[in-house]
Formats: C-alpha cells, structure tokens, sequence
C-alpha cells in the first residue's frame, strides 16, 4: 500500500541528508514524498525520489558565525528556527490545501513545525534526530555545565515566541506539554551504544544508527601516492567561517610526518592558504567516506555526521567541539576510548600536531571494532524505514 509522507527540515546538510537515504528507501518501496527544505537543497532532493516543496529560509544566511550560536547560549539560533518552522507552516499549509499526508516525519529542529501539524491536521506524526536524544537523564544543557557556563540566558522570548505560533495556528497547549514532552516516536541517527546513557530511553526511542544515501554529487578522491599516514580533517557545514582556526592546522600539519586532507566549506577560501607544502591538499568540498576508507585519523568538530562516518569504518578521531551541541559528542569519544577531545581555544600548531600524532599511533583497534559492530547491528536506513513504517501502522 503507497502512503504519502511529508518531510520538514531546515537546510542543514547533517539533517537534511540521512532524511534523504530514508527517502530513497521510502520512494524505493513504492510511496510518495514530499520534502520541504531552502530552495539550495533542491536538486538532493528531487534525486532523492522527493516531491520539493521549499520554502522562505534564513537559516542558511545565519552568516557562518559561531558567535552567533554560543553568544547568549544559542539564544539566536534558537529563536530562528521557531521563525524557520513558521515559514515552514505557511509553505505547506499554502501547498496542501484540504489535502493531507499520511504521516509527517520532522527534524528535531523543526519539531515545532511537525508537532503543530500532527495536532491541527490530526495526523501522525515521527520525529527524527541526528543528533544525540534527549530526556531525563541526559540533555544538552549540560554541556554549558561542563564548561563551567552556569548562567543560563533568560528564555522568556523563546517561550513566547513558541507560544505565538501556537495562537496564531489556533492551538491553545501548554508550553510544557508542547515542546518538553518527549515526541510519541523518535528515530535517532545514532547507536545505542553510543548514546550517553543509552539504556534509559524506551521504545519512544528506535536507535538505528547512521543512514547514508547517495553521495555521488561530492568531489571524488583518490590517495596520494605516499606512504605518509593520512589525516581528514573537516568543521562541518554550517558555522565554518574559520579561516584563523584552519591556518592553525594548516600549520600543525605543515612538515609533519602526516598527508592532511582538509575540507573547508563553502565559508572559506582555500587560496587562502597560499601554496600549501605537498603533504597539505585542501578542497570545499570533498566525500569523506572516500578519504576515510584510506585515513589513519579524522580531525572533527564533532558533528554527529561526522563522527558517525569515522566511527562506520573504524577510524579514530581528534574532535574540537566548536559549540555547545558538539561537547557531549566530544566527550563520548574520549570516555568510550575512541579518540581524543581539544577546546579549541586551546588549539596550538603544537598542541594538534602532538594529539593527531598519538592518536594515529594509539592502540584503539578494540573499542573502534566494538561501536563499528554496534553501528551495524543498529540497522540503518533499512531499519529506520522499517521504523516509520511500522509506527504509521500502529497509529491505525
């Protein structure tokens, strides 16, 4: 039996593309999609098998700056994706009509969005996360803890802000059952077994593991003739204005007995570097599983995309957590002993170089087989499908 599913996320390339390979499995099996994402994603979607439906997003102009996440503990961006999910809202509302889906997933990002439209339409509804889960037992808010960031920003507006689009959508649902309540079914993007605190969450939560899709779209790579231990080195997607910081790594790795391969994002100019030494190569772009497959390390900010992909093939890492959602994935991967963990205000040309250096030479072969085999035995996009699908069925 065909269904119809309507997908929300915003243009964040770690959220947009395990939705994807979950698509192509869902079009696959014979059902319809529609995806609403920013215009800049179109063509991944629609090659996805995906009806696009965009919609008018400032998420991506959020400028590349991290002050703008850790300035006033996110405050800014969490603000704009109560703006995003509104305009989410108008573009589907305006497309839909009297028409609806069967089942509507959301990104956790945009679960604003998904919750109002499970409520107003009356139809079911799946939350999906990339990121690690949350409940009574771990949250991200800890994260300011660690960092010794007790002062927490007054959330007033935030709360009113969610609260407006409740009004204005005709709803009249405590702010606390609205938004803190656990979605009714999660499928997260991670194993269990890396999960922090795993076993604490219940079947709300289905743990599948990372889902990856076609990438034929980015850069091909092939190793460099050398027998010098090969380093990947990437800080994601989104808040990756970093030139400063990749001119430190580029002078770590400048005559260090490693080949780097570096991966800068749209935000920054890799002629910005000069002319780079033979062991240093540096792209936009470039398709990590490729280099991965050949890589002795992967340097990270600790995206879970990221770390997801390292951790598949059995690779150890040096993460630089660059905010807040990055510091618990950072911290798991040094206390489950698959890599090491630098603040990147601590970050010297001397400090990275000495870190990848030992963690390349580091005997984690153990731990790095044990969570390759928890990822495997996750499931994946079949499993994830097989989620959705079954939920959609129980909701009947």
């Amino acid at each position: 039996m065909s269904e119809h599913y309507l997908f929300l996320t915003v243009p964040d390339r770690g959220h947009v593309f395990p939705n994807l390979a979950v698509v192509e499995e869902l079009v696959r099996r014979g059902n319809r999609v529609t995806y609403v994402t920013a215009p800049s994603l179109a063509d991944r979607v629609e090659a996805a098998g995906a009806e696009f439906l965009p919609y008018e997003s400032e998420y991506e102009d959020i400028d590349n700056k991290l002050e703008n996440f850790n300035k006033g503990h996110g405050l800014h961006v969490l603000m704009l994706v109560v703006d995003e999910s509104a305009a989410m809202l108008r573009a589907v509302e305006s497309h839909f009509g009297d028409e609806r889906p069967d089942l509507v997933v959301y990104d956790v990002v945009t679960s604003h969005a998904g919750r109002i439209l499970e409520r107003k339409w009356g139809v079911p509804a799946v939350q999906t996360s990339p990121l690690f889960a949350q409940n009574e037992k771990f949250n991200f808010g800890s994260s300011f803890d660690d960092q010794g960031e007790t002062e927490q920003p007054d959330m007033t507006p935030w709360v009113g802000k969610i609260m407006g689009l409740l009004g204005q959508h005709g709803l009249q649902v405590p702010f606390d059952e609205f938004f803190m309540k656990p979605a009714d079914f999660t499928v997260v993007y991670v194993p269990r077994e890396f999960q922090p605190f795993g076993e604490s969450f219940d079947e709300r939560f289905a743990f599948v593991g990372p889902c990856v899709g076609d990438r034929s779209f980015l850069q091909p790579w092939q190793p460099p003739e050398t027998d010098l231990p090969i380093v990947l080195m990437s800080l994601g997607t989104l808040f990756n204005d970093l030139t400063d910081l990749f001119r430190v790594c580029v002078e770590a790795f400048t005559d260090a007995p490693l080949h780097a391969v570096i991966s800068v994002g749209q935000a920054t100019d890799p002629a910005a570097f000069g002319e780079l030494p033979p062991n240093i190569e540096v792209h936009r772009w470039v398709a990590h599983l490729d280099v991965l497959e050949h890589a002795k390390a992967f340097v990270n900010h600790g995206g879970m995309g990221s770390v997801l992909e390292c951790l598949s093939v059995g690779r150890p890492m040096v993460v630089m957590p660059l905010g807040p959602v990055d510091r618990p994935t950072g911290k798991q991967v040094e206390q489950l002993g698959l890599g090491r963990m630098i603040p990147p205000a601590e970050v010297t040309p001397e400090l990275l170089r000495q870190t990848v250096l030992e963690v390349v030479e580091a005997d984690l072969d153990e731990n790095l087989a044990r969570m390759r085999q928890s990822i495997e035995r996750a499931g994946g996009t079949t499993r994830a499908v097989n989620e959705i699908e079954g939920y959609l069925k129980r909701r009947r």
